[in-house]
């Protein structure tokens, strides 16, 4: 899937009660920068939510850029997840002045502890 510049808002995903849903039933992962939330979904796409609490990064100013960094994470790498996905990324205070690779690194860690990511020829256990 070619996403263009922006996450674009098929792939976002918005709703309150669909974030929760993932944030109670999801399986997840973390390390220092980030936790990911991850629940299957029956629309054969992959969407993605970020969130960036005031009392873990602070700020507007740095939780914007915290989301700005995730998000920009999952756009590159979006095709490289199993479609049929809502993942929730929540950033974590380690995330605060880092660079976009470490970002996009944490991100892929994360994904492959979960199984979520297209390099075996099997789909990941629903």
């Amino acid at each position: 899937m070619n996403v263009p510049r922006a996450v674009a808002s098929l792939v976002r995903l918005r709703r309150r009660k669909a974030i929760e849903r993932v944030l109670q039933e999801g399986r997840s992962w973390a390390n220092a920068l980030l936790k990911l939330k991850a629940a299957p979904n029956d629309l054969g796409i992959t969407r993605v939510a970020v969130i960036a609490g005031r009392r873990a990064i602070g700020k507007a100013v740095r939780r914007n850029r915290a989301k700005r960094l995730l998000r920009e994470a999952a756009r590159l790498h979006l095709h490289e997840i199993w479609p049929g996905w809502d993942l929730v990324l929540i950033a974590r205070p380690g995330l605060i002045g880092r660079k976009r690779q470490e970002a996009e690194a944490a991100l892929l860690e994360a994904l492959a502890r979960l199984g979520l990511l297209r390099e075996g020829p099997h789909d990941p256990v629903r």
